[in-house]
């Protein structure tokens, strides 16, 4: 199960599909306004058939009230904000010195990593040095 903010996220983005397919929907079906001799808009709408029935829109504005309902709950259930300044700025603090002190420990590690790395580079060297010096002597054994 996602936390509650991704849950929140994906319950707005389902309201605004709905939205977005409803305003569709109403576009779509909307009777075409008629135009008076002189090009004016009138106030008559011809009857075409195509109108948005009643029952489709209380079925849309019903999806759209619980979808928005749905996120109320979930907003509800987000922990509260302590919304005191000086609880903030302790807060902020403590986590720069959390920081601070991380930051203080991974330069340790690099540092001592760096030195395992610089001993295993020249445990490396070392060997291939022998390897191809000796290789280059030629051989005593009298092949």
């Amino acid at each position: 199960m996602a936390d509650i903010v991704t849950q929140l996220q994906d319950s707005v983005n389902e309201l605004n599909g709905m939205f977005y397919n409803c305003v569709g929907v109403l576009q779509r079906d909307a009777k075409p306004a008629g135009t008076t001799a002189d090009g004016e808009l009138s106030d008559e709408l011809p009857d075409d058939g195509r109108e948005a029935s009643e029952k489709q829109i209380k079925e849309m504005a019903a999806a759209v009230v619980q979808q928005s309902r749905k996120i109320d709950e979930l907003a509800s259930l987000l922990p509260e904000v302590d919304l005191d300044e000086h609880a903030q700025l302790g807060r902020i603090a403590k986590l720069q010195a959390e920081n601070d002190e991380l930051d203080r420990e991974l330069a340790r590690e690099l540092e001592a990593s760096e030195k395992i790395l610089a001993k295993a580079t020249a445990a490396f060297e070392a060997a291939t040095d022998k390897v191809l010096l000796s290789e280059d002597q030629p051989s005593t054994t009298g092949r």
